[in-house]
């Protein structure tokens, strides 16, 4: 049985599909901006799922809420900034130049993103405190980094569900923790979960397709 050595970009197995995947995912991040710009506070076509899912987190138990306290500290920007720049110095030292650059610009897209949503778009928190709810940066994160280390360390010929279902669990856990927090509503961590998935599908995409055209041309 032979082995395949896994080489610098070797991130997708289908550079293009997954690319139209990632600007579907985006397109649904427009779409749901537009839906809560249409009323900042309470977006009507968005109220019912906000709605329903407050009153199930709402109030919390203990343990839920320690749960999520915990997992506050662990998706904020303190950890997962660390965290982003350890695992681009170690693709840094391996010469992973494609792969580190899907993963900077992913990171780079994601943040961009969020940050411009934010202060677009301005919806309140749920408990009313301060920064703005629209898009869930933790979600993001989380969605961002875990699907990029699934990208990163299993490579695309062989199976890779069993890093899925980590990664869909994390983002849930995540999304799932900033609502008993009543930081976001639910519509505004599914945003984040989008927007950061599809930021590091569309980043590991474009870096794949440059890499191939470039070998092509050498070729």
């Amino acid at each position: 049985m032979t082995t395949r050595n896994r080489c610098d970009g070797d991130l997708l197995r289908n550079p293009t599909a997954t690319f139209r995947l990632a600007v579907a995912l985006l397109a649904l991040v427009a779409t749901a901006t537009v839906l809560t710009l249409v009323n900042v506070e309470v977006p009507p076509l968005l109220h019912r799922l906000d709605r329903w899912w407050r009153d199930i987190v709402q109030p919390p138990a203990a343990w839920a809420e320690y749960v999520s306290d915990v997992l506050y500290y662990i998706g904020n920007s303190w950890t997962t900034i660390p965290f982003r720049v350890a695992i681009g110095i170690w693709l840094w030292r391996r010469r992973r130049w494609i792969d580190l650059a899907a993963w900077l610009g992913a990171w780079a897209i994601a943040d961009l993103l969020t940050d411009a949503l934010k202060i677009g778009v301005e919806q309140p928190r749920p408990d009313g405190s301060d920064n703005y709810a629209f898009p869930s940066g933790h979600t993001k994160s989380a969605a961002q980094i875990s699907v990029g280390l699934v990208l990163l360390a299993i490579p695309p010929w062989r199976p890779r569900w069993p890093g899925w279902v980590a990664c869909t669990l994390w983002i849930a856990v995540m999304a799932w923790s900033r609502t008993v927090l009543d930081k976001h509503w639910a519509s505004n961590v599914i945003t984040g979960a989008l927007l950061g998935t599809g930021a590091m599908l569309l980043a590991a995409a474009a870096a794949q397709r440059y890499r191939d055209r470039r070998s092509t041309n050498e070729g």
